[in-house]
């Protein structure tokens, strides 16, 4: 099992990763995370380096500052209790927002020539779920996930 831990991350990362711009709109970011049964999402660049990350908790975090109307049951029915136009404006404007707007900075990334056990140790160490992936160039190639890592573990004899 020893030796598991000291192949490259290239071998285990998903290698057509699933990315956005930071122009995106966090409709479209929605899209993609249901579409593809993902949680997160690297944000590239000009030059596919990445610039920021997206995840399902940053989503729901923005989310929760958004009023949720309030409606009461009336036989069989609901009667809501706002203006469900503003609402509706509101939940358009919020979803035309652009990934820019609140994706998060500063990300970690780990190249793809680095070990299995440095990928662990990151994600643990700052309780990540997921890694970019990227080459020398600093350009993203991949991600890895702490599901890949749980593959792999189960695999290994």
């Amino acid at each position: 099992m020893d030796k598991l831990f000291e192949k490259k991350v290239k071998t285990f990362m998903t290698k057509d990763v699933i990315a956005v711009t930071e122009d995106e709109t966090l409709k479209n970011v929605f899209k993609l995370m249901d579409k593809h049964g993902i949680l997160g999402v690297p944000v590239v660049g000009k030059e596919d380096e990445v610039v920021g990350m997206i995840t399902e908790s940053d989503l729901i975090e923005h989310f929760t500052t958004f009023n949720v109307p309030k409606g009461i049951s009336i036989l069989g029915s609901i009667v809501y209790m706002n203006d469900m136009e503003k609402w509706n404006e509101n939940l358009k404007e919020h979803c035309a927002e652009k990934v820019e707007d609140m994706m998060s900075t500063g990300v970690v990334t780990i190249m793809e020539d680095d070990d299995l056990q440095t990928a662990i140790d990151q994600m643990a160490e700052k309780g990540f779920s997921r890694l970019p992936v990227v080459n020398e160039k600093g350009e993203l190639t991949g991600i890895i996930t702490r599901t890949d890592l749980v593959h792999q573990l189960a695999k290994a004899k």
